[in-house]
């Protein structure tokens, strides 16, 4: 299977910093990727804008619930990015060997859970000690630094960056998601029937 392309990519982030990892002292470890044991944090970035700003949510029924504030519109930005070093360690979740691989690996883990395959669109909230504990090992026995999957909201490329291990770095200027509003957050609101709240610059 050939190399996922780790440029073009976008990351939804804080205007002032987007691309860099959330301060320890703000962070909650409930990332799907995080370590369980709390050495690396993790980052994302999407192939598409559109699956950027999805992929924020933690999951779509709390997105529907709630409008697009003015106040999340000013936090955040679309920042367009690369992943780097180039030779940063991918592990392909979206590969079906490199996935059983990693079942057979951690099959308590999943049954556990209640889990037969390892599967990112059953992996909610509850059941992210899953994502953590497989980042954990690969991290540490592989020394991989991207996971490259497949988005549980679009089914959109995406990226999760490991902390140490590799970084995100811009390949332009952010877009800002203030009014006029951004043609992908328009898609995206439209698509889930969300409210959008003015925001001007």
């Amino acid at each position: 299977m050939s190399r996922p392309s780790r440029t073009d990519l976008w990351r939804v982030g804080f205007h002032a910093d987007p691309l860099n990892f959330t301060p320890n002292h703000l962070y909650d470890w409930s990332h799907r990727f995080d370590d369980v044991d709390k050495e690396f944090r993790s980052v994302y970035a999407a192939r598409q804008q559109e699956t950027a700003l999805r992929e924020v949510q933690d999951a779509r029924d709390d997105l529907v619930a709630q409008p697009v504030t003015a106040a999340w519109r000013r936090r955040n930005v679309l920042a367009p990015c690369r992943v780097a070093p180039d030779d940063a360690p991918v592990l392909d979740l979206t590969d079906a060997s490199t996935r059983g691989d990693i079942e057979r690996r951690h099959a308590e883990l999943l049954e556990e859970h209640g889990l037969e395959h390892l599967d990112l669109h059953e992996i909610t909230t509850r059941r992210r000690v899953v994502t953590q504990t497989i980042a954990g090992d690969v991290y540490r026995r592989l020394g991989i630094g991207v996971l490259y999957f497949e988005s549980s909201r679009d089914g959109g490329e995406c990226f999760a960056i490991l902390e140490h291990h590799a970084e995100l770095e811009a390949t332009g200027d952010a877009v800002p998601l203030t009014d006029p509003t951004p043609p992908a957050l328009a898609r995206v609101a439209e698509d889930w029937a969300l409210d959008v709240e003015p925001a001007p610059a």
